[in-house]
């Protein structure tokens, strides 16, 4: 056990209650089981690096895989939780923190990423959609003033590379723009040159958790 992270987690979450929902019975059962089918495919080593989509604090996944890979990175859109994780929680790790929406800028981390991982789906667009092919009007070429467009598309670009997907079919809870119905339903959002290698679903209260961990291919 790390005790200067508990220390910090304890200092923090006095005040931060959100910080205090992100260990819940339901948060740990979930990590967990994309943790454990993660660890069934046995890819990992120290030289991997993780990229974690829709981060949040990182809570339980950090630690997880902390001290087995070389690099991780955790992106989320909202400020003060990457904040709060990089200079409170997890002040004495080596992590890199973004602040920033993933469908909007591609980043250099992603260029020797092992896993992506994404326990979050059910807060954004489908995956498929991450950096698809075509114009995009915000990006200008910057001698003719003409939208862009990308000659691969972002998984493709990543690719070969190790996936983790949750999602859920808690619809009616805020922030949950993309629920889905079913795991098949949830592969119908997956990109084309994604292979599916794990398949699971767990129950709570609230509902169900779908996912799918797999290998995107050139």
């Amino acid at each position: 056990m790390d005790l200067n992270l508990l220390k910090n987690i304890m200092e923090e979450v006095r005040e931060n209650k959100d910080l205090l929902d992100s260990f819940s019975p339901n948060q740990f059962k979930s990590k967990m089981n994309l943790i454990e089918r993660i660890n069934e495919l046995n890819f990992l080593t120290t030289q991997s690096e993780i990229v974690i989509f829709g981060s949040w604090y990182g809570s339980i996944l950090i630690p997880a895989f902390y001290d087995k890979v070389k690099k991780i990175t955790c992106i989320d859109i909202d400020a003060k939780v990457i904040s709060k994780a990089k200079y409170k929680i997890f002040k004495n790790y080596s992590v890199d923190f973004i602040t920033g929406d993933v469908f909007e800028t591609y980043r250099d981390q992603y260029k020797d990423t092992t896993l992506f991982i994404n326990t979050s789906c059910e807060h954004m667009r489908p995956m498929k959609e991450w950096g698809p092919e075509g114009p995009r009007s915000k990006f200008k070429d910057n001698k003719f003033g003409v939208p862009q467009t990308y000659k691969t598309s972002w998984w493709k670009k990543v690719s070969p590379a190790y996936f983790a997907f949750q999602s859920n079919d808690m619809y009616g809870i805020e922030g949950h723009i993309n629920c889905v119905k079913s795991i098949e339903e949830f592969k119908t959002q997956l990109p084309k040159n994604a292979e599916v290698l794990i398949e699971d679903k767990i129950l709570d209260e609230r509902g169900t958790r779908f996912t799918l961990v797999g290998k995107m291919w050139n």
